[in-house]
């Protein structure tokens, strides 16, 4: 069986917050506005490469990395509303907990996609999804991290925020695995858990049929599933009426890898295992050398039916299909430890093919050591802007370990799937 410090070891050099020399993040927003709600200017469009949310402790008590972001946009009748869950990690998180950015869940919201402020939830640290402090025995008692929040199909602009929000997200508990004394690392038992909520801000948790409350569970390699040391950042899609699609990160035992694996359900609530469906473009780059997903694949987005509704149908690039009803957005790790973004597409959401001839579309820079990204880039949220055109959100680290939430565009990802650049502050 493998220890959970070989999985620790091999997760936290692509962990969006980990730090190298210890906690030495700082939080990714800035300012405190006249209202009370603490902002950040998100960056206009530019080709170069600047931190999009510059760290401010200050203005930003406690808060030391935050990460995984998932937005929605609404259109309203006075305009355009968007808003922003993501995770963060805070000075109330015990420091040994592997160090992620996961934590507690907070919320943010802007009017254009730009510039936000966070809202002020009833949780610690003002969080909207805060740990479980109810049920001694759940499964999210030390740490949670997002996956996914749900109101419609999240991927496209909505003219409602009405309805039942749910999320998909995932925790930890104090307990520690490893063979060694030494080993011990506490909050790898990552398991997935599913919450409800009437406006998107305050979270009742739906407890799961499992002992913990979980809705998924640790993989023994029973029932098709994979055998795994811990599950997490789930994503949803709903494939057909009443079939739901679950992707999720894994560690395989197996394989020793990072890998993607599969869950079913009938009713978005109770699911049940099917196994891995990808692990990376095939280890090989150009000219031989090992791909930017050689080392394994993570905290991916898998959107339906993307690129068939408002795109030309002239144009299409020869990395994408005539039709694709599957296109994934994923985190590769590297054999340097660093990862990147790349994407795959699928006709039936199982079986998947590297796009971009297997290159990866956003990798941290090679010729800035000071970069806010230099560490990693992933945890990718795409959203279809129209006409082709693509904006992603996405977490980064830095040298020093911090994590900030940044932005890149694609003008149009039917003809050149690869052309995106990075936004930066004006």
């Amino acid at each position: 069986a493998i220890s959970y410090v070989l999985a620790a070891l091999a997760l936290l050099p692509v962990a969006h917050g980990f730090s190298y020399s210890g906690f030495g993040r700082r939080a990714s927003f800035a300012r405190k506005s006249a209202n009370g709600l603490r902002s950040v200017k998100m960056p206009k469009t530019r080709a170069s490469a600047l931190p999009t949310l510059k760290p401010d402790e200050a203005s930003f008590t406690g808060i030391t990395s935050v990460g995984s972001p998932v937005v929605h946009r609404y259109m309203r009748d006075e305009g355009e509303e968007w808003k922003m869950w993501f995770q963060g990690r805070d000075a109330g998180i015990e420091p040994e907990i592997v160090s992620l950015s996961t934590g507690r869940i907070f919320r943010a919201t802007s009017t254009d996609g730009f510039t936000w402020e966070k809202e002020e939830g009833v949780g610690t640290f003002g969080s909207s999804l805060d740990v479980n402090i109810d049920e001694w025995w759940g499964f999210d008692t030390a740490h949670v991290g997002l996956g996914d929040v749900r109101l419609g199909d999240s991927g496209k602009v909505m003219t409602t925020g009405g309805g039942v929000y749910t999320m998909y997200y995932f925790g930890g508990t104090y307990e520690t695995g490893g063979d060694d004394q030494d080993d011990k690392v506490a909050g790898l038992d990552l398991r997935v858990g599913v919450a409800l909520s009437q406006d998107g801000m305050n979270w009742s948790r739906l407890e799961g049929e499992h002992p913990t409350g979980c809705a998924l569970d640790i993989g023994s390699g029973d029932e098709g599933g994979p055998q795994s040391s811990l599950i997490g950042w789930p994503q949803v899609v709903n494939h057909q009426e009443r079939v739901f699609r679950m992707y999720f990160t894994t560690f395989d035992s197996t394989s020793q890898r990072y890998s993607i694996g599969l869950a079913t359900s009938e009713d978005s609530f109770k699911w049940s295992p099917l196994g891995l469906v990808f692990g990376g473009s095939g280890g090989q780059g150009e000219s031989g050398s090992a791909s930017f997903d050689c080392a394994g694949v993570a905290r991916a987005q898998v959107l339906k039916d993307m690129c068939a509704e408002g795109w030309p149908a002239g144009g299409r690039s020869k990395d994408l299909p005539a039709v694709v009803p599957y296109t994934m957005f994923y985190e590769g790790i590297g054999s340097d430890g660093r990862s990147s973004i790349g994407f795959a597409t699928s006709s039936d959401g199982v079986k998947w093919t590297a796009g971009n001839e297997g290159k990866a579309l956003l990798e941290p820079p090679n010729d800035d050591e000071s970069a806010w990204e230099v560490q990693s880039v992933g945890s990718p949220f795409v959203m279809n802007m129209g006409g082709g055109a693509l904006r992603m959100y996405y977490s980064g680290t830095s040298k020093d370990g911090v994590s900030s939430i940044g932005c890149a565009e694609c003008d149009d990802f039917i003809q050149d799937p690869s052309n995106w650049r990075r936004v930066s502050a004006s």
